[in-house]
């Protein structure tokens, strides 16, 4: 029997139970194969205490040295779960290069790398499979890239960081932000230092890969427009639940305008990562804690949801052993390696975006004060859908509360007007912003 043999480099929470899912479902595998699954090697800093724990037998290879599994003979697939960058890059390049394939969970590696990964693997002829990289063990990236062949996605959006979720979801549970950040690091669903997570930018590379994935050209992160969920409090969810009927959600969103003709100057992107107000009759309202979903809307297929857990070791080991099975019948198939012509790019500028906004701003409590920030935003065409002042009169000499809500405008002109508003020296600086999600 044909035998398909593996590595897995980093034995860290998800690397270790891959191992685990490989070795307890080993024969239902190889039975669905016709062909045996072999766990070849592993590689991690403290090998021999991680295997040792994990029951690997002698015959599989123990290193510390990721390079080592480049040197392995008969090796057919590197999963690569080391975390970091330098160290994997050069893992899964030196794979790519000997013709061996890659499965990887690392969003870093693909959204800063990807252009250098996919070229090599075309090159030589390689697979890179990296379900795993993008809302943990929700099928998104096999959906989007095999399940839509005879159609034309159009809009991927939705809630991709089970960090941030969780946050919003115990704000609306009656927690403030700070105790549930807390809570949240002491389950393992928060690093110790988030910030990679509510700045947004864990997201943004997320869209960059359904971005890349999509088109075939690289979407690169740091062109995506982002705002994490710094300075959302538990009073902006409160108010927005109880006074317009909607809860936030930290949304990233692709939208692509396809050519109508070949030729033409290539497929137009609007790529974004904002804390958004969602109805709370939406099904992302309903998306709580850890979990992810994402929607996508086909041009014939219409609106479709992925729901699922996007945070924790099972669910992302999951995502991997698929990816491995998935690509051991690709080999065993002889199945030719996907050669895709990128498309042009053309980033929408994210002063053209537009939405509805959501303001909430403390000024002082005199007469005056709103006719000039209503002015402000009047003389930059951005027209006032409604406008709240939740404590007026209530903290004399402290200032008030002013909360407004948009009719929807770009994203240039509701920035020029908050610019001017912030200049007023009736107005502090501290302030909230929020998108609203046209339904």
């Amino acid at each position: 029997m044909r035998a398909i043999r593996v590595a897995i480099a980093g034995l860290g929470f998800v690397g270790r139970q891959t191992a685990r899912l490989l070795k307890a479902n080993q024969n239902r595998i190889s039975e669905s194969l016709g062909a045996k699954l072999e766990l070849a090697a592993v590689c991690d800093r403290r090998v021999q205490r991680e295997a040792a724990g994990l029951g690997l037998g002698k015959s599989v290879l123990r290193t510390r040295d990721p390079r080592e599994l480049l040197k392995l003979p008969g090796l057919d697939i590197i999963v690569e779960l080391l975390g970091g960058l330098e160290a994997p890059l050069q893992l899964v390049l030196g794979a790519l290069k000997s013709g061996r394939h890659v499965v990887t969970a690392n969003k870093a590696l693909l959204a800063h790398h990807w252009n250098e990964i996919q070229g090599l693997a075309s090159k030589n002829s390689a697979r890179v499979y990296h379900e795993a990289s993008v809302a943990g063990g929700i099928p998104i990236i096999s959906a989007l890239d095999k399940g839509f062949a005879a159609d034309r996605i159009e809009a991927v959006y939705g809630i991709l960081n089970g960090t941030t979720n969780y946050l919003l979801t115990r704000g609306e549970e009656g927690l403030d932000m700070d105790s549930a950040l807390r809570e949240a690091q002491n389950l393992g669903l928060a690093e110790k230092n988030p910030k990679i997570d509510l700045s947004g930018q864990d997201t943004a590379q997320k869209i960059s890969i359904l971005g890349s994935l999509l088109t075939g050209a690289w979407l690169n992160p740091s062109r995506i427009a982002r705002q994490g969920i710094y300075g959302l409090d538990r009073s902006d969810i409160d108010f927005a639940k109880a006074n317009l009927g909607r809860t936030p959600r930290l949304l990233g969103t692709l939208r692509l305008n396809w050519p109508k003709a070949a030729g033409s100057a290539g497929v137009r992107i609007e790529a974004h990562v904002y804390p958004t107000l969602v109805p709370l009759n939406h099904p992302l309202a309903a998306v709580r804690r850890e979990y992810n979903a994402v929607l996508v809307h086909a041009s014939c297929a219409g609106d479709l949801m992925f729901y699922g857990k996007g945070a924790g070791p099972d669910p992302a080991a999951s995502a991997v052993v698929s990816d491995i099975f998935t690509l051991a019948r690709d080999i065993l198939c002889a199945a030719p390696v996907k050669k895709r012509k990128p498309a042009a790019l053309q980033l929408t500028p994210s002063a053209q975006y537009s939405s509805p906004f959501y303001l909430r701003l403390l000024a002082q409590d005199k007469p005056g004060v709103l006719a000039q920030i209503t002015a402000a935003l009047g003389r930059r065409a951005v027209s006032i859908a409604s406008i709240h002042q939740p404590n007026a009169g209530a903290a004399k000499g402290r200032g008030t509360l002013i909360i407004l809500t948009t009719h929807p405008t770009t994203q240039g002109r509701f920035e020029q007007a908050l610019k001017a508003i912030l200049a007023l020296k009736a107005v502090a600086p501290r302030h909230t912003v929020l998108r609203i999600l046209e339904c």
